[in-house]
């Protein structure tokens, strides 16, 4: 029996063992010794002592930044402490360091990274003496444990939270107040621009006062975070920040307030987080160091900072909807007209009550262009939106928001609708040419997403799982093929780039008279006084499949191409998605004539895949 105790005993050893917070090799730690600072900012008043807390055994194994993080942030604390004597370092997952008796003999804690709800007692905390002497079930164990954690900050003491500690504790709403905010995701993980908002301020001394960039995985918070209840130091500078990342959550930081470090006070004690702290390299950084090492000494009372909420704060923008002051200040200069209430009557008057054929759902349509860029862009975004909304074929969405383009947004919608985009680089923000190397960069990174974002929308493709993704589609409306001509995918998908234009009277002859998308003409010519386009490469016939075109034989050639293929609206498979293209659409006659409304809307329901009609090449 003693031997099978002995046994069972080394197995709970190794469970144990297995479960502790990693080693991490002797190199790491000697650069990470090298770059603690020799000695603190200020000298202690007193001896201090820091628990430096580490997530539990018992949540170890499921904790997501065990192996890395958490290990070197561990290790790192420690050497603050013991290479610069600001502090001696207790290093800890046991629930115990919080009972009342054992919590008063620290200054300050650093919670490490420190994940789950730590603050819950475990099966074994329970088992042990000092808890049940808290409480008879867990319930009432946490509820002391509690009180002892915000007595203790309240009564003087500090808290310093990196990185993940932030996202401990859910079941217990008041940690988040401590803290300051909530954990509701990591779009960044890549180097960013840092803004650093108060230069003066203690604790942002270690970056010497000027913004500076660094590369992490960057958090974003939600509610409880609030600018009117803590001191914000370290912020994310958009303007030199990639935004164009997947899932920021914009529905939470509409005011574009991307905290990175802030403090407050909670009651007589001192609170301090940052969002860094996910990346090994961090630990090896002298100027990160410091910033922690300041941190620390704040959070024990020897390094005197403000915390009281600033009444101000960094106006920040980013990209965006136009603001409606601004977008009709454009379309001034530019002489772009809003349709008169007389006009957006005649095109209610011209739209079809009744869609070609039902909807398969309930569709949403993306109708994205800037509204001064061209002549006809108001009337276009009126007319597909009444288009939609009268024939129930869907609802449409009309905004010049680059954000919506993500591959995190986009998706919602079953077809984008490029309205006229007269730019060679709509996504790029004004101004691009003055900026600075550091926003063009940015800037250029977001307009790269939105390139991806809008080929991956199209085409569809697998998941990494290997899920099928379907196709979505793309419509484009007279001079969408003027725009991104420095884009070659662009004009692969779409079909083609503008070569040139006549504005006439024209006859158009139905290519394809059987074309669901060409029914509204009932086989008849179309007779129209529009401004029509023509195409150089890669337009192609062995690409497209043609639906209108001019009728050379009811009126004269152009003369614009050789080949006399002047087509007019087409139709295409890309990928897995559908394209629709009519170059129509300048005049702003043009939106209340029935016949053009028509064969837009039954070209929208082919790109949304409601309309079933055949999109092999018609190649001459």
């Amino acid at each position: 029996m003693a031997g099978r105790g002995l046994i069972v005993l080394a197995v709970m050893l190794l469970a144990s063992a297995a479960l502790a917070v990693e080693e991490i090799p002797e190199h790491r730690k000697k650069q990470i010794r090298k770059a603690c600072p020799a000695k603190p900012r200020v000298a202690p008043r007193q001896a201090r002592k820091v628990l430096v807390w580490n997530t539990p055994d018992h949540l170890y194994a499921k904790d997501p930044h065990k192996g890395y993080c958490v290990p070197y942030g561990s290790y790192a604390m420690q050497a603050l402490g013991e290479v610069s004597g600001a502090y001696t370092p207790v290093v800890s997952g046991d629930l115990a360091m919080y009972l009342p008796e054992r919590l008063k003999q620290f200054d300050a804690i650093v919670l490490n990274n420190a994940a789950g709800a730590w603050i819950t007692p475990s099966d074994a905390d329970m088992d042990r003496e000092e808890f049940k002497k808290l409480g008879v079930d867990k319930k009432a164990v946490e509820a002391a444990l509690r009180k002892s954690l915000l007595d203790w900050l309240a009564g003087g003491r500090g808290i310093m939270a990196l990185h993940f500690a932030i996202a401990a504790n859910r079941q217990w709403p008041e940690f988040r107040e401590i803290i300051g905010g909530a954990f509701i995701g990591h779009p960044w993980n890549e180097e960013i621009g840092i803004d650093v908002e108060e230069p003066d301020h203690p604790l942002v001394a270690a970056f010497g006062g000027r913004d500076f960039r660094l590369a992490d995985e960057i958090y974003q918070y939600g509610k409880p975070y609030d600018r009117s209840k803590l001191r914000v130091l370290l912020s994310v500078d958009i303007p030199r920040t990639n935004m164009g990342v997947r899932w920021i959550r914009w529905d939470q930081r509409s005011d574009y307030d991307f905290a990175l470090a802030w403090v407050k006070s909670h009651g007589k004690g001192r609170v301090f987080y940052t969002s860094f702290g996910h990346r090994a390299q961090l630990y090896s950084d002298p100027k990160v160091m410091q910033f922690y090492l300041d941190a620390i000494q704040f959070a024990t009372g020897d390094l005197e900072a403000p915390t009281a909420p600033r009444p101000d704060r960094p106006q920040k923008t980013g990209p965006g909807p136009t603001a409606p002051d601004v977008r009709a200040a454009k379309m001034k200069a530019r002489k772009v007209p809003m349709p008169t209430e007389q006009q957006i009557k005649q095109i209610e008057a011209a739209a079809p009550d009744t869609a070609p054929a039902k909807p398969a759902r309930r569709r949403k349509v993306l109708v994205w262009g800037h509204a001064w860029t061209h002549l006809p862009n108001p009337f276009a975004e009126k007319a597909i939106e009444i288009l939609g909304r009268k024939s129930g074929a869907f609802e449409a969405t009309v905004t010049d928001d680059p954000r919506l383009l993500l591959a995190d947004r986009l998706p919602q919608f079953d077809a984008l609708v490029m309205n006229n985009i007269h730019e060679r680089e709509p996504f790029l923000p004004d101004g691009f040419s003055k900026l600075g190397p550091e926003q063009k960069e940015a800037a250029k990174k977001m307009d790269a997403a939105i390139k991806q974002s809008i080929l991956d929308f199209v085409r569809g493709g697998k998941t990494r799982a290997g899920k099928e993704i379907p196709g979505k589609g793309i419509v484009g409306i007279h001079a969408a093929t003027c725009a991104l001509q420095g884009w070659p995918e662009y004009g692969q998908m779409m079909g083609g780039y503008y070569g040139g234009h006549i504005y006439q009277d024209v006859v158009l002859n139905l290519d394809d008279p059987q074309h669901p998308v060409n029914a509204c003409f009932e086989g008849k010519p179309f007779r129209i006084n529009d401004e029509v386009y023509t195409f150089r490469a890669p337009y192609s016939r062995k690409a497209l499949r043609v639906l209108l075109s001019l009728d050379l034989g009811q009126m004269a050639d152009p003369g614009k191409r050789p080949d006399k293929d002047y087509a007019v609206s087409w139709v295409r498979q890309y990928g897995k998605g559908r394209v629709f293209y009519c170059t129509l659409g300048h005049a702003p006659a043009t939106y209340w004539n029935p016949l053009f409304l028509r064969h837009v809307l039954a070209g929208i329901q082919f790109a949304m895949g409601d309309l079933p009609g055949d999109a092999t090449p018609s190649a001459r």
